[in-house]
């Protein structure tokens, strides 16, 4: 699974803290079109089961907190969006390198432009997602009525599907001469009668509707990937590799409203096994949960501001210490 987001029209959110040490050759992974609609639909069918199980549980009243469950599937998709947007990045980085070492070819800036276009579609896609999860996440776990209404009854879930539809056409029409079409994944059943709305979300709890919204999210991760690659920015696998260490910080948005939570991850990515990582917010320590801190505070003032985000670790008997002035631009409310 390729390794996470965005926000329309800001490209700076991610902030990449790294130290890249000597690595072995990474394997070239190559699936086909093929291999990964059928990988899809798959998985799709398994999340479809999945959540078939939570609505007889939730029918016969067993006595089971299904929403643990939910998240730490949703745990395990955010984890994979965050190394898609590292890969991503690492790869148009790459593909600058590769365009300026080979004399900055009017063909080679071109590709460039293309990378980063996409790159800011994709954030924008993946932003209107975020957006609607962050509401689930509002929301008590037992509250079925409250997604169906919102989901269902105010529109939310159509207006999701038409913009990811638009996605899938934007992709498909700009990219024509690098990949065959890419197959629509916001589709409902049309053998039961049901649009996207009501086959994804009728009967759903807020964390299971959140997981599904972040399963299209990694479809989007991987079109991306798929298109990168075509424009010669490198394989974006995870590979096969030692010895090497990436920390970064990754937030939803560097623009906010004074008043508000403002929210960010940081995140270490490791081919070798590190010791003693510690992640500081302006010197004050956060907790660690499968190599991430949470960030989370109430924004004061308004104009230009700067927060810390420091990442320390130990390999191979010697520390490491990175660190990271992360903007954030507050405004009046």
């Amino acid at each position: 699974m390729a390794y996470p987001r965005s926000i329309p029209h800001h490209n700076n959110n991610f902030n990449t803290l790294r130290l890249v040490m000597p690595t072995w050759p990474t394997a070239n992974i190559k699936l086909s079109k093929m291999k990964w609609n059928t990988a899809y639909h798959i998985y799709e069918a398994g999340a479809i089961l999945v959540i078939i199980l939570s609505w007889w549980l939730w029918a016969t009243d067993q006595n089971i907190n299904q929403g643990i469950h939910w998240q730490s599937f949703d745990g395990v998709m955010e984890r994979s969006l965050t190394r898609g947007q590292v890969a991503s990045q690492k790869a148009v980085k790459d593909l600058r390198e590769d365009v300026r070492k080979n004399g900055n070819s009017r063909e080679g800036l071109a590709r460039i432009e293309r990378a980063l276009v996409l790159q800011k579609r994709t954030q924008k896609i993946i932003a209107t997602l975020d957006k609607a999860k962050k509401r689930l996440n509002t929301m008590p776990s037992g509250a079925y009525c409250k997604v169906s209404n919102w989901l269902i009854a105010q529109g939310e879930a159509h207006r999701i599907k038409k913009k990811l539809d638009q996605h899938v056409n934007w992709l498909n029409w700009e990219h024509r001469d690098l990949v065959e079409p890419f197959e629509k994944f916001a589709k409902g059943n049309p053998a039961g009668n049901q649009d996207f709305a009501h086959y994804y979300f009728e009967y759903a709890s807020p964390a299971e509707a959140s997981l599904i919204l972040s399963f299209k999210q990694v479809i989007i991760r991987r079109y991306e990937a798929q298109l990168l690659k075509k424009l010669g920015a490198g394989d974006l696998s995870s590979g096969c590799s030692i010895n090497w260490v990436e920390a970064g910080v990754w937030a939803p948005t560097d623009i906010i409203q004074a008043g508000d939570t403002y929210t960010a991850d940081l995140f270490i990515s490791t081919g070798a096994r590190v010791r003693d990582l510690k992640m500081q917010i302006n010197q004050t320590p956060l907790m660690i949960q499968d190599g991430q801190g949470r960030v989370a505070f109430q924004t004061q003032g308004v104009g230009r501001q700067f927060w810390e985000a420091k990442v320390i670790w130990r390999l191979a008997g010697r520390d490491t210490t990175v660190t990271q002035r992360v903007p954030l631009e507050v405004l009046p409310k």
